[in-house]
């Protein structure tokens, strides 16, 4: 049970507040604060891209300075808002030396974080993605304005706190001439805005409606910065395009003075790992974007089981071609004894706090599956209750499956430092770096 916004407001007032990560919730806690005079001093993030950057008007801090800060300030509170690495941070706190009674999970007051897919198709093909990987048909639609309004107030009705909803899941958001409408009936309510997106989209006019309502954070989607490379993975899409679009975002950030910020999402292959990595680092760093790495993983989970279980699809087959890091070596990575299996993290984090919402107003298991039938625990979220959902998903069978194959901690991507001695042995297909 979460305790709620007023207890979270009582433990930060009076006191210097850092945040533990810089992304959605992270943003949304920044618009919570800000609304309840609550001065926040900055945030903690472990990603590189990150370090030492202003967000949302405030200095980005690597773990390192840590103990500098707490010296400084030893009254510091500090918010984990990063709900799915959650125990794998407070490990790094103790380490830092800072105490249990100086930090607080943000989930301990907020025990579901919410994403609502307004799109049910997307424009591209990517071989990672379900939309790519063939295999079951999907209903493919959009949310209607008048449904996703339902749908939030539903979602304010149930919680206490909500701090940021997150417009976004299989779909591309973009493609719904309603988001405009969509970001702003969230701020009507004090909710941040979560977006992404692949920005391979020839609507030049929803871009500029959608980036006047000022979302929090748009992550953008890609694998390349040549088309060679970019082509191979993201495929249907036009990196050209893509950069075109980047540009013009970074021109309605300066023309209107927005806060949004641009995470690029910037997925490792064979064939990406060097010159385009390099290139697309200086062109996000001219304009001012964060670029964020991360390995590509099999998706989605009904894909990844079928692997481990012997029936892997031909698309899978090609995609573990292109990947730095197999299924099987992912799992042995991001699990703390790979031969027994067992997960680094207790329990899942995406069966426990997140709730997904189809375009349809169904409700899958979490937000990994993406195969209709049993993996759907409600077929209309506003007829369905909170303790409903729950009850369903604690029952879904595979849960279990994904649990026993240790693939909660495989699609978090835990214990990076691990992926990246297994990638620096693999061979790489893209030019090599310029001297």
């Amino acid at each position: 049970m979460n305790i709620g916004q007023a207890e979270l407001l009582t433990q930060l007032a009076g006191k210097p507040v850092l945040i533990w990560g810089a992304r959605m919730t992270g943003l949304g806690l920044v618009r919570l604060c800000r609304t309840h005079g609550i001065e926040i001093k900055g945030f903690i993030d472990s990603d590189p891209a990150f370090s030492g950057k202003q967000i949302a008007g405030l200095p980005c801090h690597p773990p390192a300075d840590l103990p500098e800060i707490h010296a400084q300030h030893p009254t510091l509170k500090i918010v984990v808002a990063a709900s799915t690495k959650e125990q794998e941070i407070n490990q790094l706190l103790l380490q830092y030396g800072i105490s249990a009674n100086n930090f607080i999970n943000y989930s301990r007051y907020c025990d579901l974080f919410y994403t609502v897919d307004v799109m049910g198709t997307c424009n591209l093909k990517c071989l990672s993605c379900a939309h790519g990987a063939g295999g079951e048909q999907y209903p493919r639609g959009l949310m209607t304005l008048d449904a996703y309004q339902q749908v939030i107030d539903k979602i304010v009705a149930e919680n206490d706190l909500v701090t940021h909803i997150s417009l976004y899941s299989w779909g591309e958001p973009f493609l719904n001439p309603s988001l405009p409408e969509m970001v702003a009936y969230l701020h009507q309510h004090g909710i941040a805005a979560a977006l992404s997106s692949n920005l391979s989209l020839k609507n030049e006019a929803l871009l500029h409606k959608v980036m006047r309502e000022n979302p929090e954070y748009l992550k953008v989607s890609l694998s390349g910065f040549y088309p060679d490379a970019y082509n191979d993975t993201h495929s249907g899409g036009d990196i050209h395009l893509v950069r075109s679009n980047m540009l013009r975002l970074r021109y309605y950030i300066d023309k209107y003075r927005l806060d949004t910020v641009v995470d690029v999402n910037y997925h490792l292959y064979n064939n990406n790992n060097r010159r385009n990595l390099d290139k697309m680092r200086e062109f996000c760093d001219e304009l001012g974007f964060f670029l964020s790495t991360t390995y590509a993983l099999v998706m989605p989970l009904e894909r990844v089981i079928e692997k481990l279980e012997g029936r892997p699809s031909p698309t899978t087959l090609a995609l573990e071609d292109k990947l730095l890091v197999s299924v099987k070596e992912g799992i042995a990575a991001a699990t703390v004894n790979g031969k027994n299996g067992q997960n680094s993290e207790a329990g899942c984090p995406f069966l426990e706090n997140q709730t997904i919402i189809n375009w349809d107003l169904s409700v899958p298991v979490c937000c990994t599956t993406f195969n209709r039938g049993p993996n759907i625990v409600a077929d209309n979220f506003l007829a369905a209750s909170k303790a409903e959902i729950s009850t369903a998903k604690q029952q879904a069978a595979i849960c279990e499956t994904c649990q026993r194959h240790s693939l909660p901690a495989y699609n978090l991507g835990l214990n990076r430092s691990r992926w990246e001695a297994i990638a620096a042995t693999k061979p790489s297909f893209d030019a090599p770096l310029e001297s």
